[in-house]
């Protein structure tokens, strides 16, 4: 089911001008498989209500849907969006689509599935996990390895324990002017959460 997942998502279309100010990354299609499949192993996906938040071009929100989750994509940029609705279309699949800032978001759902901006020098990421724990009952989350202890005080606060900490190292490609390198090596981490009962 993995390899297979992975191969769906390698068709879905990346960002044809990133805006570095959002962080926007393609989240790699292994990544993303891998995410997947553990929170569809763990019963989060199918036949459940799933939230991707700040969606992007889709990776993991038509990810779950191919694995039988109803879908609200949540993404406030417009080119994203567009995207979005291409690679939906391009997979044959319909999700939900709110473009929304993520401070405007406000439904409950089972799960959240999300690849926050990268940043250390901000509390961006924080938001993201803040909405998610407020309105899920499990939350699946990229974040950088350097984060990894702000993120489990802040989860340690809420509702929500953390179930795991699943470690990554993934080649991010030069998708910048800036970018002065073929590909990058970042250390992430996957972290799963869950309401308590």
């Amino acid at each position: 089911m993995k390899t297979q997942l992975k191969k769906e998502l390698s068709n879905i279309g990346d960002f044809e001008n990133p805006r570095i100010s959002l962080e926007q990354y393609r989240t790699p299609p292994g990544l993303a498989a891998d995410l997947l499949h553990t929170a569809y192993m763990q019963g989060d996906i199918e036949d459940r209500r799933v939230a991707d938040l700040g969606a992007g071009t889709g990776m993991l929100g038509l990810g779950a849907r191919l694995l039988g989750a109803e879908v609200v994509a949540v993404e406030k940029e417009d080119d994203a969006v567009r995207l979005l609705g291409e690679n939906a279309e391009m997979l044959g699949l319909e999700a939900e689509v709110v473009q929304q800032d993520i401070e405007e978001f406000d439904q409950e759902v089972d799960t959240v599935l999300m690849n926050p901006p990268f940043s250390h020098h901000s509390d961006i990421g924080l938001k993201f996990w803040e909405k998610a724990l407020q309105h899920s009952d499990a939350v699946y989350g990229i974040s950088p390895r350097g984060l990894r202890e702000r993120i489990k005080d802040f989860v340690g606060n809420s509702s929500h324990e953390v179930l795991g900490v699943e470690e990554y190292s993934i080649s991010l490609p030069p998708s910048y002017g800036f970018h002065t390198e073929e590909s990058h090596e970042t250390e992430i981490d996957l972290i799963i959460t869950r309401r308590k009962e």
